[in-house]
């Protein structure tokens, strides 16, 4: 049987940093792998000088980690024909693996995998993206990026964030797995005897890398000032090479008055040789980043036996275990990083590196490949429930209902600003369905479209929908906002066709850019329809902050394989004291027999009145508290007035209203 053919593109030596040694250790791992034969296909020339502000080569030649072989170079920036050239000799491969580093880049990319399917090659090809978008965006970034992503069979990322932007900007399949160590220098050296923390009390700081904006050496210069006002001292050397801007700042803080002898500025890329000796000489690495994606560092500073102090961004919160090997403080905050230096006083210093623990570097690794072999499996967009057909129908309806919002929202403005009608705020609340109750009939239903059609919102074409979405509307307008139509609703699990945010806007909520969004793991690239923001994501995991919101509005969405705990939980986190749930599911006193019966990729649910009682126990006991009681009497219904032909099947709908305690 012949060697499955494997080749790794992207940066190797002679070429310096991170991504570099991490894509020659990606080749060795995969080479390692029986019944592999592995190629890495690199650069002779990566970026043009004039575009990079240092020094893109390794300043003595000496490799950061022992080269992989074979390593070739027929890449470079200025020859385009050595794009498709490469492309064209890579169409034997069984598996491309691209790694993505900056956007400027993708040109390159794309004409690499269009010299494959030139050769009608069958390789499947993976995008490594180290950051999905750059730290500073410019000018078409975000469009290069989109067309790369959509043209690979997957991604791998290494952080849900960077997930979260890669299926927004197009990618087919998205596999998600921790930066894996690719550590340079060489193992850890003893410093001589008892260097370890100066006698007289102070801790010696390190921060080691390139000097960025992002990564906030000025920020730690400012709380290092503070520490020493405070009678600690805390001396940094800053290892690294100091670009543009941020570099500028940090030699001015540097050489403030009270700053010399405390802070030493070791210029320059630093070479592998020397990480050892340099991490010896040091108490703690600082990362006070502002901002981040996926980082090894923490991970180098453990392998050397250092404690860490950084920021909780990117990857550091998964590596940093706060009060035991390290320090995690809020990033951009100077008194946060004023208060961790503080805390290495007095023995703290020695307790965090007395937990420090040398990292595994060998699982991290098969997770890694096992990422990179999923995303091989490639696979394209789920089809839409009802095929492409529907999906065009329901675009359709989408923007019809979002021009009729817009135009009917500025009419009534208009009218109202010249004392003509009535202001979006006083149109007349909905009525009728209860905060907590069961819908009954059919003639329910018929009231539901009619009250709709009264006031003017856009009825839903599934009329049984209009009956929960007025009950939704109703509890928002009524126990979330205080009259001033400034809440903020969350509709977890949204479609951008359904009723209860368009709604909301008509009642005036939505003023304030972020106030009224939409999320669903099936969306792609966040959409805005008249001020609502629709976006990727998860609801059991949103990504927003505690007690942000006045309301979270969930429909028809938790009978679809939710993780209802989970769900409830982030609720219950993102909302703060009294705001409310309004959550309505499938549901009949007497469910039908649903075995075998599927729906969006899930087992279909109709919820029964003991699931609905252990429901709201779990609500209970995540703080949120059923308004109204879920009685016999109200469990009960004479009619099952809903009807899903996709199944056959015929329920009704609930509607449970909660309050955050």
């Amino acid at each position: 049987m012949s060697a499955r053919r494997i080749a790794v593109v992207g940066p190797a030596h002679p070429s310096k940093g991170g991504i570099a040694v991490h894509t020659t250790e990606l080749a060795r791992h995969l080479a390692a792998e029986p019944g592999t034969d592995v190629k890495l296909v690199s650069w002779r020339k990566l970026y043009p000088e004039a575009l990079y502000p240092g020094e893109p080569h390794l300043p003595d030649g000496a490799p950061e980690v022992p080269e992989f072989t074979p390593t070739l170079r027929p890449l470079s920036w200025s020859s385009p024909a050595s794009w498709w050239r490469t492309g064209r000799r890579l169409a034997e491969a069984d598996l491309v693996v691209l790694a993505h580093v900056v956007p400027l880049q993708v040109p390159a990319l794309l004409t690499v995998l269009a010299g494959l399917r030139s050769a009608r090659s069958s390789t499947r090809t993976v995008v490594v993206a180290h950051n999905v978008l750059p730290h500073e965006t410019g000018p078409g970034d975000e469009l290069l990026v989109a067309r790369l992503l959509a043209a690979v069979d997957g991604v791998v990322v290494h952080s849900e964030q960077q997930a979260g932007l890669a299926h927004a900007h197009g990618a087919r399949r998205v596999a998600v797995a921790d930066l894996p160590p690719h550590l340079p220098g060489g193992p850890r050296v003893d410093a001589p005897a008892g260097s370890r923390v100066p006698r007289d009390g102070g801790v010696r700081l390190l921060s080691l890398g390139v000097v960025r904006e992002y990564k906030g050496l000025d920020l730690l210069l400012e709380a290092l000032a503070e520490v020493h006002q405070r009678g600690f001292d805390a001396r940094l050397t800053i290892a690294g090479e100091l670009w543009g801007a941020a570099g500028r700042r940090v030699r001015e803080l540097a050489g403030a008055p009270g700053m010399r002898g405390h802070v030493e500025l070791r210029e320059g890329y630093v070479p592998a040789a020397e990480i050892a000796g340099l991490m010896a000489a040091h108490d703690a690495l600082v990362l006070p980043y502002r901002s981040g994606t996926a980082s090894q560092n923490a991970i180098l500073a453990f392998a050397h036996g250092l404690p860490v102090v950084a920021t909780r961004v990117g990857s550091f919160p998964a590596q940093v275990r706060d009060g035991v090997d390290g320090l995690l403080v809020e990033p951009g905050s100077v008194p946060a990083l004023v208060g961790a230096l503080l805390d290495l006083r007095d023995g703290g210093l020695e307790r965090l590196r007395d937990n420090v623990e040398a990292p595994d570097l060998d699982e991290p690794w098969d997770r890694y490949l096992a990422a990179v072999e999923a995303a091989a499996e490639g696979g394209t967009a789920a089809a839409p429930p009802g095929g492409r057909l529907l999906s065009v129908a329901k675009r359709g309806a989408e923007l019809a209902l979002w021009t009729r919002v817009g135009v009917q929202r500025r009419t009534g403005e208009q009218l109202a600003s010249r004392r003509l009608g009535a202001a979006p705020a006083a149109r007349p609340v909905p009525s009728g369905v209860p905060r907590t109750g069961v819908l009954q009939d059919t003639a329910e239903v018929a009231d539901a479209v009619a009250q709709a059609k009264r006031l003017r919102l856009p009825a839903h074409p599934d009329d049984p929908k209009n009956w929960d979405a007025l009950g939704a509307v109703a509890a928002v307008l009524t126990l979330a906002d205080d009259g001033s139509r400034t809440a903020r609703v969350l509709d977890a699990g949204s479609a951008r066709y359904s009723p209860v945010l368009p709604w909301l806007r008509l009642y005036g909520l939505g003023a304030e850019k972020g106030a009224l969004a939409g999320i669903n793991l099936e969306f792609g690239a966040t959409v805005h329809r008249d001020g609502v923001e629709f976006r990727r994501g998860d609801v059991t995991d949103t990504g927003l902050a505690a007690a942000s919101l006045d309301a979270v509005t969930c429909m028809s969405v938790i009978e679809h394989g939710v993780p209802v705990r989970p769900f409830l939980t982030e609720t219950a986190r993102i909302l703060r004291p009294g705001g409310i749930l309004a959550l309505s599911t499938d549901y009949d006193a007497d469910p039908p027999d649903t075995s075998g019966i599927t729906a969006y990729g899930a087992p279909v649910k109709i919820f029964s009145p003991d699931d609905l009682r252990n429901l709201v126990a779990t609500a209970s006991a995540v703080g949120l508290d059923l308004v109204g009681e879920l009685t016999d009497e109200v469990l009960a219904h004479p009619e099952r007035p809903v009807h899903w032909k996709r199944t056959g099947l015929d329920y009704t709908f609930v509607l449970l209203t909660f309050v955050r305690r």
